[in-house]
């Protein structure tokens, strides 16, 4: 890599990377978020990074936004800028093949960082976007509720009152005087970095940063404001409702200092801090585990930023009676405080670090350039360490030698004496939770007490069974390298080699039947609250704890689901890992368990999920739109049980649910994608595959009522505290499923994104979030579904509702325009270029619904792109969108 600055100033960062190839991601870096305007509440920050993609002197008014989707780049909210308390960066991602694409992005770029417009109409007809997009964040229950906790994390800090959005009244106030001054006051090139990672040589990246940039006028460097966070030993007691929250809970907090990145004692600290967390975490669930505690969902504590000035570490928890629980966890905390660290403790919580640090090591040589430009974006807004990986191994590894526990523990104790804890209740109705005077009496009442016993560690989760014979094997031909293996239980086991995440391995595996084999009302018991209950209770005896340091050990996950048709596991290892990843799913089948405390937390989730149908906008409207979709079938596809139906529920029958569809296999086809030799993978499916136990041949059933006719209407009316309107607006069509219909699909959803960014966002101005998504589907019966959503003002959903229409029905009638059409191939040639495990896989499982010649490769794909045209995308508009046939839900105000 290189780092260097420019004569005016601007730091560049950039390295010369060929994973994934043939790839470019650029960043513009601005040392400035809403910490730094003139005064709180302002907004500027954010609403400048807007005006970005509203002109630039050489790219005039929305011609910026053609420019990007001219580089395959997609625009849309949250997709290429984002900006913070304490800075603002903006991304693209460019393939390097496409000619003046490269020298396109960096021209954009350099416009970025000098020459926005900044016009008098852009800023009014931006007003709406940026007020809708607070009505989205914060205008809900949920948004609330952040407010709250926003404004108790900054109090007292030179974060107060800054929050990026602003206010309403900023917004619709906002001028490009106000502007054109934070504008011109920090961004200058002093105050900036670029960051170009990619296929291109050193020499190409620093020429192209010295042509577009280096003859920006310097502009004088701007003081840095002040981050610094005082801490307080006082505790803070508060309560956030809405009506619209779907169930309570209490959050507790404890600041922790923020320390200068790149620093000799800012990595030791910030060292120390994660090994408390993560002893703390490994006690509390000693503790919960144990009986200890009475919360009901599993205990845990994590460090997390909410500023560059800010840390915390902080919990959640659910409980029959909040405060109850909150003592018992403060109790334990002030514990754990009182009895100090062990030498088990650091020892356990070390290793979990060093095992991170060698996984980092062994991927390193595949990096991606995504992850390369993060950090050197970090790098030069905060200060984080960008030198060798070995580096820092073996930094850090001299760091945990010379850790004492006694050392972790008198700095714990500090932080103790020195933060007081911040305490929130949350629910829908003060009734529901906690006053501050009871809050504040459990955590007085708190003392502590006795501690639980360790949790012995467990190093293997079973003996490896005798391996079995395959029935067949051989290459899958269709895949580049994919090898198969057949067994006598009706499994099989597909292998794609793949180094594009180096020491990593994916996995998925499905079987056909799902819920739709079970009974009405399984739906949410069986795909929800069974295999969450299963995954919180450990596996063939072991305690959720002893599973789960093992998978942090070793860098494992494997999570099962039950879908509507379908059935299995989703998992992911290092590959010195791959064994245990493989146990986990052996496991998962023969050996499952559903104890007491997972069993209640299941419940409770169940109950909250029946809270939010009725309470959350979000829920009613997927809810509604069940309803007139299934409406003669709904009590198959209800996604909430009634509380006659979790009342009723045991451990014992949640198992059996989750045994009905999980604890044999028939079809189960396993598919493995990542960096291992084929003799490893053989070796996993013969002893952890073949040997499952077989059960009955089945499938899914097809539960769907037949589409209904006409158009079906429903009106979702908001709590009076919220103003997200919004509509959803769903489309169907039956028809056979192949790979030309895939990249259809994919190329009418970017068409369609574009028409709403440009008609609906940016010219009626009153929208932040409106897009489309199109969706082929084999099972129960093949078809692609469209669903459309769009937020808005609530005096313009009914002309965002006609304009959506508008659209699709020149679509339909016209077909997309030749500029259209090229961007659209711009985007799908950028997307698929980008090949990750997860393609392999879909390509694998692809095939328990079509032929080899019918698969997602990157191969096929590009085969049907390249003969794709403007009329195979109208006709599937034609087939999708009738006007007189369609789903509508809309959010209205109460």
């Amino acid at each position: 890599m290189r780092i260097g600055t420019l004569d005016n100033g601007l730091t560049y960062y950039l390295r010369n990377n060929e994973k994934p190839g043939g790839n470019l991601e650029l960043r513009l870096a601005v040392n400035a978020g809403s910490l730094h305007e003139s005064e709180p509440g302002l907004g500027v920050a954010h609403f400048l990074e807007h005006m970005m993609f509203n002109g630039t002197e050489e790219y005039p008014r929305n011609e910026i936004v053609a420019a990007l989707r001219g580089l395959g780049v997609e625009f849309g909210p949250d997709l290429n800028a984002y900006t913070s308390y304490d800075a603002t960066v903006y991304e693209l991602d460019v393939v390097t093949n496409q000619p003046g694409a490269v020298e396109t992005a960096f021209r954009i770029l350099s416009q970025w960082a000098h020459a926005a417009t900044i016009a008098e109409t852009d800023v009014v007809e931006e007003r709406g976007v940026v007020r809708d997009e607070l009505r989205l964040r914060y205008e809900t229950g949920r948004g609330i509720v952040f407010r709250v906790f926003d404004g108790i994390y900054v109090a007292g800090t030179p974060y107060e009152g800054r929050a990026a959005i602003g206010t309403a009244e900023s917004i619709e106030t906002m001028s490009p005087a106000v502007l054109r001054d934070f504008y011109e006051t920090w961004y200058v090139p002093a105050n900036m970095a670029v960051v170009a990672v990619g296929d291109l040589s050193l020499d190409e990246l620093e020429a192209l940063v010295t042509e577009h940039f280096d003859a920006i006028p310097a502009g004088e460097a701007p003081p840095a404001p002040d981050t610094y966070s005082p801490f307080s030993p006082e505790a803070v007691y508060a309560v956030a409702t809405s009506p619209s929250l779907g169930y309570s809970y209490m959050s507790l907090d404890i600041k922790i200092p923020s320390w200068a990145r790149g620093t000799v004692g800012g990595e030791r600290f910030e060292l120390m801090e994660t090994l408390i967390a993560l002893m703390l975490d490994a006690r509390l669930k000693d503790a919960y585990e144990q009986g200890y505690l009475s919360q009901l969902d599993p205990a845990k504590i994590d460090a997390f930023d909410h500023t560059d000035g800010i840390r915390f570490y902080g919990t959640n928890l659910r409980a029959d009676d909040l405060a109850v629980a909150l003592g018992d966890y403060w109790s334990m905390v002030l514990s754990l405080e009182a009895a100090g660290f062990s030498e088990v403790d650091l020892q356990q919580a070390a290793e979990v670090l060093r095992t991170d640090l060698a996984f980092e090591l062994e991927s390193v040589a595949t990096a991606q350039d995504r992850e390369y430009a993060g950090l050197y974006v970090s790098h030069f807004l905060q200060g984080d360490d960008i030198g060798t990986v070995s580096d820092r191994v073996d930094r850090v590894n001299a760091l945990l030698d010379g850790m004492q526990p006694a050392e972790l523990t008198e700095y714990f104790r500090w932080i103790m004496r020195t933060s007081g804890p911040l305490l929130i209740a949350v629910g829908p109705d003060p009734a529901d939770v906690p006053t501050t005077e009871e809050i504040r009496a459990a955590i007085e009442g708190a003392s502590p007490g006795e501690l639980p016993e360790r949790t012995a560690e467990v190093t293997a989760l079973m003996d490896a069974p005798e391996p079995v014979e395959v029935v067949s094997e051989g290459a899958v031909e269709a895949i580049d390298g994919a090898y198969e293996w057949s067994f006598a239980n009706g499994a099989k086991v597909v292998f794609v080699p793949s180094d594009i995440a180096e020491a990593q391995v994916d996995m998925q595996a499905i079987s056909q039947g799902g819920w739709s084999t079970m009974e009405p009302g399984d739906r949410p018991l069986a795909g929800q609250l069974a295999t969450r209950a299963v995954r919180q209770s450990g596996l063939a005896g072991f305690t959720p704890s002893q599973v789960q340091r093992l998978l942090e050990d070793q860098n494992v996950a494997v999570v099962p689901f039950i879908d509507e048709t379908e059935e299995g596991f989703a998992g992911s290892a290092a590959a010195e890992g791959i064994e245990t990843m493989f146990q986990m799913l052996h496991l998962l089948v023969t050996a499952p368990q559903v104890d007491d405390q997972a069993f209640a937390d299941a419940v409770q989730v169940g109950e909250i999920r029946l809270s939010l149908a009725e309470a959350d906008p979000g829920w009613q409207s997927w809810i509604g739109y069940i309803e007139a979709r299934q409406a003669d079938t709904f009590e198959w596809f209800s996604p909430v049980a009634s509380q006659e139906a979790l009342d009723a529920l045991t451990p014992e029958s949640l198992l059996d649910r989750y045994l009905q569809r999980l604890g044999d296999v028939d079809d189960l086809i396993v598919a493995i994608a990542g960096d291992i030799d084929r003799d490893t993978a053989e070796r996993m499916a013969r002893t952890y595959v073949g040997t499952l136990p077989a059960g009955e041949a089945d499938t899914f059933v097809n539960r769907r009522a037949p589409e209904p006719t006409g158009v079906r209407h429903r009106d979702i009316v908001l709590a009076p505290d919220t103003q997200n309107t919004g509509l959803d607006i769903y489309y169907e069509a039956a028809r056979p499923v192949d790979v030309k219909l895939e990249v259809a699909a994919q190329a009418l959803t970017t068409i369609v994104d574009a028409r709403f960014t440009s008609e609906i966002r940016e010219q009626l101005g009153a929208t932040y979030s409106v897009g489309i998504a199109v969706q082929p589907y084999f099972t129960p019966e093949p078809g692609v579904i469209a669903q459309i959503g769009a937020s808005g003002d609530p005096e313009f959903i009914e002309r965002i509702h006609r304009t959506i229409f508008a659209i699709l029905g020149d679509l339909v009638e016209n077909g997309p325009t030749l500029d259209e059409w090229a961007e659209a191939l711009t985007v799908l040639n950028a997307e698929y270029t980008h090949i990750g495990n997860a393609d392999h896989l879909d390509a694998v499982l692809r095939r328990a619904h079509a032929p080899d010649d019918e698969l997602t490769t990157p191969v096929r794909l590009f085969e049907e792109l390249a003969d794709l045209e403007a009329a195979d995308v109208q006709a599937l508009a034609v087939e999708l969108f009738d006007i007189d046939q369609h789903i509508d839900i809309v959010r209205v105000l109460g």
